[in-house]
């Protein structure tokens, strides 16, 4: 038996404090369970443990009739993560998982596969959780096995200083603990929108309202750090549609952009990259190559690409890919939440923050 994950090294904990106690906040991506064993093995069950210190702190554990629907439910809704732009967006790359080798029972016939994908893990505890331990126990020839895989969970941090890419009063959404939205994308998972609201705090204030008329759009992108244009989309003048089969076209002619709009990439010290997107056509005042100062202005916030109203996407990466890198979290050194405290990590979802 074979046990595979993505991440594959590590997966990033994005833990906090409240209350003396310590929330660890974690996903994993994708487990794919594979028999490359010349016989048959009847699956027992998939146990998800949580260590801290050491020591064993929760179990997850899939058996009987609820792994017989885990495999069951794999095998119909996860066909498309094979490959094309599903499987990369989701997974950062494709070939991780093959339909054609899905098992439907929880026998896995030599060369099939099952597994899991998206498993979030949000777990309040005295101590920071550490390690995920993967424990898959199994039949073969009659006999009782087991295979494990430890995977590290890592307290990442910034190797830069970065300063917030947007000035002034800003609404923030879509962050990762917004489960279902930008999270469950593999380079997206610590990836945040921004918007504005108007003096009555709203962010829509009148009917039929153009894109002109929110108060984020036109604003001023800067860049977050000195860094190196290394990748960028200026011509892109569509808002594409949130219908896949309307969407799919544009994907296939234009790629990424239909997905983000018009977009900058940026490399800075220490291989961290960050990721601007849904700009106004042709407002980059950069192109790949060019060196750019943190602060920056390099674009202006538009509605193109993917967009449900004008804002800014951004995220930070470990690659210069969007489709292949790794999520990033990212923390500024200039932004303070409501009450005038000062923030690093944007660690809660719709908050307002202040960039000076």
């Amino acid at each position: 038996m074979k046990l595979s994950t993505i991440p594959k090294d590590f997966i990033i904990n994005a833990s906090s404090e409240s209350g003396g106690k310590v929330i660890s906040n974690f996903l994993l991506h994708a487990l794919k369970i594979e028999n490359d064993c010349d016989e048959s093995i009847i699956l027992k069950s998939i146990c998800l443990e949580l260590i801290a210190s050491g020591e064993p702190v929760k179990q997850v554990i899939f058996q009987d009739k609820s792994l017989l629907n885990t495999i069951k439910e794999f095998a119909v809704k996860a066909t498309w993560l094979d490959k094309g732009f599903g499987a990369k967006l989701f997974l950062g790359e494709e070939g991780f998982f093959n339909p054609e080798l899905y098992a439907d029972s929880m026998e896995l016939k030599p060369g099939q596969q099952t597994g899991i994908w998206n498993e979030y893990f949000i777990e309040v505890y005295e101590r920071v959780l550490e390690e995920l331990i993967i424990s898959v126990n199994y039949i073969e020839n009659s006999v009782d096995h087991k295979e494990q895989l430890t995977v590290p969970l890592i307290q990442y941090k910034n190797k830069n200083e970065y300063i917030f890419p947007l000035k002034g009063t800003i609404s923030t959404c879509g962050n990762y603990n917004s489960l279902p939205e930008h999270r469950q994308h593999y380079s997206m998972e610590f990836a945040f929108d921004m918007a504005q609201y108007n003096e009555e705090q709203k962010l829509c204030f009148k009917e039929n309202m153009m894109e002109e008329d929110y108060i984020v759009y036109g604003k001023d992108v800067l860049a977050i750090a000195d860094g190196e244009i290394v990748d960028s989309y200026h011509s892109f003048a569509v808002t594409t549609s949130w219908d896949w089969e309307k969407r799919w076209p544009y994907i296939q002619k234009y790629g990424l952009a239909a997905q983000c709009g018009n977009y900058i990439v940026i490399r800075h010290a220490n291989e961290e990259y960050s990721f601007y997107g849904h700009l106004i056509m042709d407002s980059l005042t950069v192109k790949n190559g060019d060196r750019v100062k943190q602060g920056q202005t390099i674009a202006k916030v538009g509605h193109t690409g993917l967009s449900g109203c004008p804002h800014l996407h951004f995220q930070l990466m470990n690659g210069p890919d969007f489709m292949a890198a790794r999520g990033l979290p990212c923390s500024f050194i200039n932004i303070k939440d409501a009450a005038g405290r000062k923030l690093g990590l944007i660690q809660e979802e719709n908050i307002i923050v202040h960039a000076e």
